[in-house]
């Protein structure tokens, strides 16, 4: 499994942005956008001590684990496009008024959001166990004489 630091983080920018242009065309120069990636590589893996583990062992692909660096990164980019100006005689605010939709909120901070969490930890929402574990207790209304 490929390195953390070794990560083509525009690659992986470029490809996670496709939906959203106006994001990075000649907004944001290559140098930010790789310290940012870096930065929030550092945070998920600070926020996920099993990260390294899990991907050196193929139980987390690097696509997934740049996937949430990205949308760490696009939350703040987000946040930067918000702006509103004014010099005395004229406002200008771009602002959408819609409500975004979940895990599109823009932020000035990277974080980890909890859904982020348990995929890099490999737990399922309810915590009760990896993801992909199967319970062995009988359901209600097993009937044991039915035999396994």
């Amino acid at each position: 499994m490929a390195s953390i630091d070794k990560i083509d983080w525009l690659e992986y920018m470029r490809v996670n942005a496709l939906d959203q242009p106006d994001l990075f065309v000649d907004r944001l120069p290559n140098e930010w956008i790789v310290n940012k990636c870096l930065m929030a590589a550092e945070i998920a893996k600070t926020a996920c001590p099993v990260v390294e583990r899990r991907m050196r062992y193929g139980y987390l692909s690097e696509r997934g684990f740049a996937n949430v660096v990205c949308s760490m990164v696009l939350r703040v980019c987000r946040w930067k496009q918000i702006k509103s100006e004014s010099n005395g005689s004229y406002e200008y605010t771009n602002q959408d008024p819609l409500q975004n939709q979940p895990g599109y909120d823009a932020s000035p901070n990277l974080y980890v959001s909890k859904r982020e969490r348990n995929f890099l930890n490999g737990v399922t929402d309810d915590a009760d166990g990896p993801m992909g574990t199967i319970g062995v207790a009988p359901q209600a209304g097993w009937n044991w004489s039915n035999g396994l």
